[in-house]
């Protein structure tokens, strides 16, 4: 019955779960970063709509843009969005959690080592 797929196989399947684990976790992470930034606006279910709203767009268009560049040039798009997007997050969005400094928090972590 499966004779005909590779011998690495169950490697690619879970690497392909490992990553949507991840993919996940990052769905669940923006939720309560909204509700950190949107905290008593009364804007979290409106945020929450745009923020759906990007990411069906975005998964739309990534379909579209890998049928007409080709798949390699699709996944390199899609991968140079995504480094992107991290240093984005990693140098521009501030902590939300209030009285939160990355400094003097690290210090603090390391000087108790």
């Amino acid at each position: 019955m499966f004779e005909h797929l590779p011998e690495s196989y169950p490697y690619f399947l879970v690497s392909v779960q490992i990553l949507d684990g991840i993919g996940a976790s990052i769905f669940g992470v923006s939720v309560l970063m909204v509700a950190d930034l949107t905290k008593g606006t009364e804007r979290f279910n409106l945020t929450q709509g745009i923020l759906n709203t990007a990411i069906g767009i975005g998964a739309g268009l990534s379909n579209v843009k890998a049928w007409v560049c080709g798949y390699n040039v699709g996944f390199l798009i899609l991968a140079a969005i995504a480094v992107v997007t991290l240093a984005v997050f990693w140098f521009c969005v501030p902590e939300t959690k209030i009285g939160v400094n990355r400094k003097a928090s690290r210090h603090k972590h390391l000087a108790k080592s």
